[in-house]
């Protein structure tokens, strides 16, 4: 590569091999002395392909989120409270995201087994999923301990001593009947 002083505007070649991996390089111009930087050209490379990458990973996610937000659209997505404070009612999942716990969060569980943000129910483009937040007494489908699990329509989990069933049913049926 050819790099110029800044100073006296001599040219010189430099070898790129000699950045050592590094992004910048102190030269020292030997007409003049004056010392500046240099940087390897191929940090900018690797610059413009990440961010490449990143608005590329950022599209996918929009597009991943608009076919979610057509899912719910298409679909009556609900949690049914089998049993604790809630039980008997029905709430209407109609975000992509939804956080249950015990407080700061889109729907708060009265139950002291509960973590404060204990669980999600992510509506994705391929299904519904319930994902484990970290929680202290974890998170369960059929009785068993879960991190993140697809469920299905009238799939039950259990928060604490909380139990809900996941109901799924075609937004077009709900229409027919009369």
């Amino acid at each position: 590569m050819i790099i110029q002083c800044p100073s006296c505007r001599k040219k010189y070649k430099y070898e790129k091999e000699r950045f050592n991996g590094e992004e910048l390089k102190k030269i020292k111009c030997p007409h003049c002395e004056t010392v500046f930087e240099i940087r390897n050209p191929e940090f900018e490379k690797r610059k413009a392909e990440s961010t490449t990458a990143i608005h590329s990973t950022e599209a996918v996610s929009e597009s991943l989120e608009k076919v979610a937000r057509q899912l719910l659209r298409e679909k009556r997505i609900s949690m049914a409270f089998l049993s604790g404070g809630m039980a008997g009612q029905v709430y209407e999942i109609r975000q992509p995201s939804v956080i249950l716990g015990r407080s700061d969060c889109d729907v708060v569980l009265d139950d002291p087994e509960c973590s404060r943000q204990h669980a999600e129910v992510a509506v994705r483009a391929n299904g519904v999923y319930l994902i484990d937040l970290g929680s202290t007494n974890g998170t369960f489908v059929d009785g068993i301990r879960i991190n993140e699990m697809k469920l299905t329509d009238k799939d039950e989990f259990s928060i604490g001593s909380i139990n809900i069933m996941l109901i799924i049913r075609d937004r077009i049926n709900e229409m027919d009947v009369v």
